[in-house]
């Protein structure tokens, strides 16, 4: 399979040990050819056979990560910003085009089941190591538990007006800063779920300043709004915040194992296993704040989070370029 357009140079991808990654990519960079979305490489060529596919080089430039290494905090945040801006447009140009996406994938090799599904059943198959936390550490669990889990994978499988095209791993390795402007790259994990998985990139997962976050999460908000009405409304974009930041807590204490109660080690660029999970059970506490639809949830977590404080004292990690 062909793609289009000329380029300078190319880059190689195989996907042998991962083919369903690769294709969801493969298919991602199609998706958004097709929605004339210029924020990503071009997909040239394809073998299925050989799992293999060629895409655009898009040639030198800093990434999100490497801008928050550096020592200026305004390109930092400036940095920051834009990326922001770029993962709204990709949201509101591919709001409830799954028919759309669908189109593209399964003409290229059927996929038995959607991402957000997935996603779902992850959540709910894995509800045990959630417990073995709770377990290990002595803290408590509310009687509630399992059907706010089950409330949490109902909302990842249908989120409503809020389903867009999703990156699906927005580490800040993945925003390339081109001669061209911002780029994605590496859309393995891609597909159509809840638009705000990508904004747990700000909202949760990355330690930036809290005044960073609110401005984040404004400039994200007022971009989708252009698109989905339902992020006008408080009440529905605080909820399907509130839903994200929540299944995210929960798998990331189903990603790590309470071997961590014993030995720390590090998880990713920033983090610690340890520090991951104190930042991920912190930044949900402080997210379901003005809206807490797992209330359950809540408790064992903020439980789950006392006894592990108590256990720990672990430095908060600051990007060079916030020092």
């Amino acid at each position: 399979m062909r793609g289009g357009g000329e380029v300078s140079s190319v880059v190689l991808k195989h996907f042998w040990e991962e083919p369903v990654c690769g294709l969801d990519e493969w298919a991602a960079l199609l998706f958004l050819a097709h929605r004339g979305l210029d924020l990503a490489p071009r997909f040239l060529a394809g073998s299925l056979e050989a799992r293999l596919m060629v895409m655009e080089d898009l040639g030198q430039g800093e990434s999100l990560e490497d801008l928050l290494r550096g020592q200026s905090i305004r390109t930092a945040t400036s940095a920051m910003m834009a990326t922001v801006r770029l993962t709204a447009l990709l949201h509101v140009r591919t709001l409830s085009a799954q028919s759309d996406y669908d189109a593209v994938r399964q003409v290229i090799e059927p996929r038995h089941e959607r991402v957000r599904i997935e996603n779902a059943r992850y959540l709910l198959d894995n509800a045990g190591r959630l417990e073995r936390w709770v377990a290990e550490t002595g803290a408590r669990t509310d009687p509630g538990l399992q059907m706010d889990l089950e409330y949490l994978a109902r909302e990842l499988a249908d989120p409503g007006p809020f389903l867009s095209f999703t990156h699906g791993d927005m580490a800040p390795s993945n925003t390339l800063f081109t001669r061209a402007g911002p780029r994605l790259v590496d859309f393995e994990y891609a597909g159509m779920r809840s638009a705000l998985y990508d904004a747990l990139m700000w909202l949760v997962s990355l330690p930036l300043p809290d005044e960073l976050i609110l401005r984040a999460d404004t400039l994200y908000r007022s971009g989708l709004s252009q698109g989905c009405y339902a992020a006008q409304v408080d009440s529905d974009y605080l909820g399907a915040r509130a839903v994200v930041a929540a299944a995210r807590t929960v798998n990331v204490l189903q990603w790590i194992s309470p071997k961590a109660l014993e030995r720390d080690r590090d998880w990713a660029p920033g983090f610690t296993e340890r520090a991951a999970l104190l930042r991920h059970l912190e930044r949900c506490r402080i997210l379901l704040e003005p809206m807490n639809p797992v209330p359950a949830l809540t408790r064992t977590l903020e439980s789950l989070e006392s006894r592990l404080r108590e256990r720990w004292t672990v430095e908060p990690f600051v990007w060079p370029a916030f020092r």
